[in-house]
């Protein structure tokens, strides 16, 4: 069945933003992760792979037309928004959406954080259905249209307060912030803003050092810390979950190539061996350190240079 979206951004002024200067901010254009807050909804409902996209429009239809004149997307006016309710803006927009598709995701624009994988998700239902998150539904919202009389759906228009929604849950807290609640664009910009961070393309550098063979990197320079730590190769070997055996191998393998004792060891006696650093080892541990943090920095500004555009 073909599945299109449906972004409710007929608003009343009295849902204007307010920029850091108190002024008013038509809230489809607000500003969100580098773009605008309808602009953003569209991106992620077409990776979803949803189409049309159906844009209801009403306050300020012709400067929101402008800003979307390029996007691809389809409109329908509310031309009684200023009187309608938001049930019978609603009803307008999913008329005309029940013109082109068979099933529309209902977007209000004041919700812009869901995730991409909602969306998916949600085109993946047979019924009409709404995100849960933690026990608490949220939007964006799959209409199923159908019949009169027809099991499951309802025939259109429909108002989404009389629709039974099929529960779907989702580990997705996005569906539940409007930038038209209290504090609203900060939550939506903070939880945006965690999401991006946590799903960056990131770089991971491994500096290894080798002669015949690799002989030294990450694990050995923290086998060699918590030695120094600990006082004991058998207290690094059990905080790093390694056998002592394996761990004196590869203390073997980098004197043998580096040519001097990285490991001091005294046996026994009265008060139980004891393991430490020698001072060459610890000269050698700070230049890898160096080396590492050098290189990483380094790193860094060239993966930003080469990926800046996949971030």
């Amino acid at each position: 069945m073909k599945t299109g979206a449906l972004i409710v951004a007929s608003l009343n002024p009295d849902m204007e933003n307010r920029d850091n200067e108190d002024m008013p901010v038509f809230l489809p254009m607000q500003h969100l992760d580098g773009t605008t807050v309808i602009k953003r909804e569209i991106f992620k409902l077409r990776k979803a792979g949803v189409t049309p996209i159906i844009v209801l429009c009403g306050y300020q239809q012709e400067v929101l037309k402008n800003h979307l004149s390029h996007n691809g997307v389809v409109f329908c006016e509310d031309e009684l928004f200023e009187t309608h309710s938001y049930a019978e803006t609603l009803a307008t927009g999913l008329e005309f959406a029940a013109t082109l598709c068979e099933r529309v995701l209902i977007v209000p624009v004041e919700y812009p954080a869901f995730s991409i994988e909602t969306a998916e998700k949600l085109i993946e239902c047979r019924k009409s259905s709404a995100p849960v998150y933690q026990g608490t539904a949220g939007w964006p919202r799959l209409q199923v249209f159908g019949k009169a009389g027809a099991e499951d759906n309802t025939s259109v228009p429909v108002s989404p307060e009389a629709s039974q929604w099929a529960e779907l849950a989702v580990e997705d807290a996005g569906i539940l912030y409007s930038l038209a609640g209290e504090n609203g664009l900060e939550r939506v910009e903070n939880y945006v803003r965690e999401l991006r961070d946590a799903n960056a393309l990131q770089l991971k550098l491994k500096v290894m050092l080798t002669r015949e063979e690799d002989f030294f990197g990450p694990g050995v320079y923290w086998l060699l810390r918590n030695i120094d730590e600990t006082g004991s190769i058998q207290a690094a070997a059990a905080k790093m979950q390694m056998s002592y055996t394996k761990c004196w191998k590869m203390i073997n393998k980098v004197e043998a190539q580096m040519g001097f004792k990285f490991v001091d060891r005294v046996n026994g006696g009265k008060h139980g061996g004891k393991s430490t650093l020698t001072e060459d080892a610890r000269v050698f541990l700070d230049r890898y350190r160096a080396l590492t943090e050098d290189l990483k920095r380094i790193s860094r500004n060239f993966f930003d240079v080469y990926f800046r555009d996949f971030q």
